[in-house]
């Protein structure tokens, strides 16, 4: 019972992670992945993310603008996905 004990305050105390809100597949073979999280650069935007085969990561953030995706992403720049790209991802 202890160990149980122990085990809820550890799990209470981790730093609460992300959701996955939407990805999909890019032709790079890897994805672009819309969160829940804010975005650290600008508050009135979520957390994107998207990677390549090759292990290249770039950070940015994303808003739904009505019939788009919209991101701004750190090196790429804006960009503009349609909607009906994205997955919306399962909840676990």
């Amino acid at each position: 019972m202890k160990k149980l004990i122990v085990l809820l305050g550890v799990l209470l105390a981790a730093p609460v992670v992300a959701d996955t809100k939407a990805y999909t597949r890019i032709e790079q073979g890897g994805e672009i992945v819309l969160t829940d999280e804010k975005c650290k650069d600008d508050e009135t935007m979520l957390r994107a993310y998207w990677y390549d085969t090759e292990h290249y990561t770039e950070e940015g953030c994303w808003r739904d603008d009505d019939r788009t995706i919209y991101a701004s992403w750190d090196k790429a720049g804006e960009m503009r996905y349609r909607k009906k790209r994205f997955k919306v991802a399962d909840r676990w």
